[in-house]
């Protein structure tokens, strides 16, 4: 960032396509750094931290070392709802942000201004936002889905309306909001999904009690409804993740009181073909890691994703479901903050401290809000 003071011509060859792609493939090392957002006396504090290896080979990770301190005042109000590719998403109801961790650059997402849903005052409106890429334009784009229920009674039978919009990320002009029409059944996004091999995936109702598996497609903008596992029915407890290069659900109904868990993956996503599922079961010994940790302190583990090597990012948090869906974080008063990784292939779990050298952050809302191993260069 230094050399971009240099001269004009330093500084446009550093924000260049050309060179931001080649520092991408001079990165041969991943270095993998976990992200915290904690609530300090009505402050949040926004935290990166880099890990360590318990081995030579540098192959393992035994604990993180909170370095950086990525805390920005524009971010108060807002919570990180995303981090993909160094880029986070800062959202406050139907306010967005784009935060670049490595050049600290910071832009504020237009309004979308032609949107019906977003004008009207409804209280069960839904407003989510995803970072995705395009690969076949090399291009980041972020969608947007507003949606709300299409009346005002529940119940079994209640639909949705709900709007689709795309945004162009870089450049030195933001680009305006594009509405993309769909053909598939109007949806309301459950929880933030992935992307994966130029898809954006998502869990979405399609009308209550009913949820399907969205997929966007980054480069043509296309959007469609694949129909999940008949038996993967619960979606408070099933998750999106990245299993072996594709898509998979992982339920996880049944995990604290047998410590099994669900796994389906998608196995031809063209002829919406899913393989049998596959049931993992937790170790009693790695059962008694879990409960000794999350029993004691009144707590219950979240997916938060997937690592580069596979492993399913589970994150200790005292959670409640309110009337109307909504999470909320109760407070804990800790300076111990953890992860559990779990390698669902080798049926291995381990615990991953994240250690703070000063010891000076003792949080009531903690939260690691993503593993992510990409420095991004690019100019927003």
């Amino acid at each position: 960032m230094r050399f971009k003071s240099v001269s004009k011509p330093w500084s446009c060859l550093i924000c260049s396509q050309y060179f931001i792609n080649l520092f991408h493939k001079a990165s041969s090392k991943p270095s993998s750094r976990v992200y915290m957002w904690l609530g300090l006396d009505n402050k949040n504090i926004l935290l990166s931290s880099s890990y360590s290896h318990d081995s030579d080979n540098g192959t393992t990770m035994s604990s993180f070392v909170i370095d950086q301190d990525l805390t920005i005042p524009a971010m108060q109000g807002y919570s990180v709802s995303q981090v993909f590719r160094g880029l986070m998403c800062f959202v406050n109801g139907s306010s967005a942000q784009i935060y670049n961790t490595t050049t600290r650059q910071l832009v504020v997402l237009p309004t979308i201004e032609e949107s019906k849903i977003i004008l009207e005052d409804h209280k069960k409106k839904n407003v989510k936002y995803l970072i995705g890429h395009d690969s076949a334009h090399d291009q980041y784009k972020v969608v947007c889905t507003v949606s709300r229920p299409s009346h005002d009674k529940g119940g079994p039978s209640a639909t949705y309306m709900s709007e689709h919009w795309v945004l162009l990320l870089g450049g030195h002009e933001l680009s305006r909001w594009r509405k993309i029409s769909s053909p598939c059944p109007p949806h309301c996004p459950i929880k933030q999904g992935l992307t994966i091999n130029g898809y954006m995936y998502y869990l979405a109702f399609v009308g209550l009690p009913y949820y399907a598996l969205v997929r966007f497609d980054m480069s043509s903008e296309e959007i469609s409804i694949l129909q999940k596992p008949e038996d993967a029915w619960h979606h408070c407890c099933t998750d999106i993740i990245e299993y072996g290069g594709r898509v998979a659900l992982l339920q996880r109904i049944h995990f604290y009181d047998d410590g099994e868990m669900d796994l389906w993956v998608m196995e031809d996503v063209e002829e919406n073909r899913w393989s049998s599922m596959k049931t993992v079961v937790l170790h009693s010994s790695q059962m008694n890691m879990v409960n000794m940790h999350l029993v004691n302190e009144d707590m219950n583990l979240r997916v938060k994703g997937t690592t580069r090597n596979g492993e399913v990012i589970l994150v200790p948090q005292n959670i409640i479901s309110a009337q109307t869906g909504e999470l909320i974080v109760q407070p804990q008063c800790t300076t111990l903050f953890y992860v559990f990784l779990y390698n669902l292939q080798e049926n291995r779990l381990r615990k991953v401290e994240i250690k703070d050298p000063s010891d000076r952050y003792l949080t009531k809302i903690w939260d690691v809000i993503g593993f992510d191993d990409v420095e991004n260069l690019m100019y927003l």
